[in-house]
């Protein structure tokens, strides 16, 4: 294998052999790219340097290191696609989402259309095009310049709203505006943030995702998660299958195929999050790749394929992966959450990852860590996951397993702003 790395050109090696077609895969695990050259491909993996590691080195036939922008990452696979000719470009990470769709419409590579990716990416473009082709069922939606938008929204919508980055994920930085003190905050934030963040009306009612694969427009359903968050709409749970009627689940459905036509999106995974109020299922946001906090293994442990290998599968134009044999009922993954300040104990995680259908445990914190502010998924401390027969099985399993773990924190002079996430 041969590594590139930040250069001012894209180094090739001589006469490199291929397997086949090529193509680049932008941040992300190693499952991809194994699935990839099972099919035969030529994996040139785009990435940090950090982010690279041994694993890495046998998933891929050709790494491509580099700490820059966005530009920089389209300008320098323009020129690598001259020496070794891109048959696609993929990610399956939120920050490459763009960059992706813009090299692969540079290169004429196919795949969702640009301006569909960039609305999905940027959520109040995604708002007005919704608006725009949804005769009901659309939410209401601005943009903030000033603090004076605030106002204005609210006395349009009544309280609460949500107020959220325009360009965001991990349910980072979204507050629910409910009062007058919160709407004088909402000022201050658009204040020193203009055009950066976008109001919404609230939605009651519990929420879910829907995760679909999609084939020239057809949009297969590959389970629907039911969501659970704390103060302040972070999540801290999850579990597969959702815990819903007949109807309800084919409202969520009819629902999420609407969108996704509506945002012209035409192939690969889709994590399309939904409010269910009492009119019934409203959009809230929707991503092109899979669901995070792991919910592409729950949908892989109780439907027995992992949406990484659908998504290589269709690269490469081979048939789809066969489901495994006797998937699980039913998957729930619970997150451990702590009081703000620094961690002086963390102990259980063995316990926990000994208990009845337990398949994971993911601790997040370390004696001597920061705990912050539960402000986004990054702020979470681990999370454990575990399958049953059933979901409420599942649930009662992962939440009882995390109970045995202990984190306790002792308040700090100045909480860190620092995400655990990824680490």
């Amino acid at each position: 294998m041969t590594a590139f790395s930040s250069a001012p050109s894209v180094p090739v090696p001589a006469g490199a052999h291929q397997r086949g077609p090529s193509v680049l895969v932008l941040g992300g695990g190693t499952r991809l790219p194994k699935a990839l050259q099972g099919h035969g491909m030529h994996v040139v993996y785009g990435g940090t340097p950090d982010e690279f590691t041994p694993a890495h080195r046998d998933a891929c036939d050709e790494a491509w290191l580099l700490d820059g922008s966005e530009d920089d990452w389209v300008s320098r696979a323009v020129a690598l696609h001259q020496v070794v000719p891109l048959h696609r470009v993929v990610t399956v990470r939120e920050r490459f989402l763009t960059a992706a769709a813009r090299i692969g419409d540079a290169l004429g590579l196919g795949g969702n259309p640009l301006d569909t990716v960039r609305a999905l990416k940027d959520k109040s473009l995604m708002r007005l095009r919704a608006e725009s082709l949804m005769e009901q069922g659309a939410v209401r939606a601005r943009l903030m310049h000033t603090p004076g938008d605030v106002d204005a929204f609210v006395a349009r919508v009544g309280l609460p709203v949500v107020l959220k980055p325009r360009d965001g994920s991990g349910s980072e930085d979204i507050a629910i505006v409910r009062d007058e003190d919160a709407v004088r905050s909402a000022r201050q934030r658009v204040h020193a943030l203009p055009g950066a963040l976008l109001a919404e009306e609230f939605l009651d009612g519990p929420e879910f995702s829907v995760e679909t694969f999609t084939d020239e427009g057809r949009h297969r359903i590959l389970a629907l998660t039911e969501k659970f968050t704390a103060a302040g709409a972070v999540e801290v749970g999850h579990v597969v299958p959702a815990r819903i009627g007949a109807d309800d689940r084919t409202a969520l459905e009819e629902a999420t195929r609407r969108f996704l036509d509506g945002m012209g999106f035409v192939e690969g995974p889709a994590h399309t999050e939904l409010i269910l109020t009492a009119n019934g299922p409203r959009v809230v946001e929707s991503h092109n790749r899979p669901g995070g906090d792991g919910i592409v293994d729950l949908v892989r442990h109780v439907s027995g394929v992992d949406i990484r290998d659908l998504l290589a599968a269709r690269i490469a134009g081979a048939e789809p992966p066969v489901p495994a044999a006797d998937p699980a009922g039913a998957a729930a993954t619970w997150f451990l959450t702590a009081a703000p300040g620094v961690a002086t104990e963390v102990s259980g995680w063995e316990a926990a990852a000994a208990q009845p259908g337990v398949v994971s445990v993911a601790p997040g914190t370390r004696v001597g860590d920061t705990v912050s502010p539960l402000r986004g998924s990054g702020d979470r401390c681990g999370s454990v996951t575990a399958v049953a027969s059933t979901p409420d099985e599942a649930l009662r399993r992962a939440r009882g397993a995390l109970a045995l773990v202990t984190l306790r924190t002792t308040p700090s002079a100045q909480p860190s702003t620092e995400s655990r996430e990824g680490r």
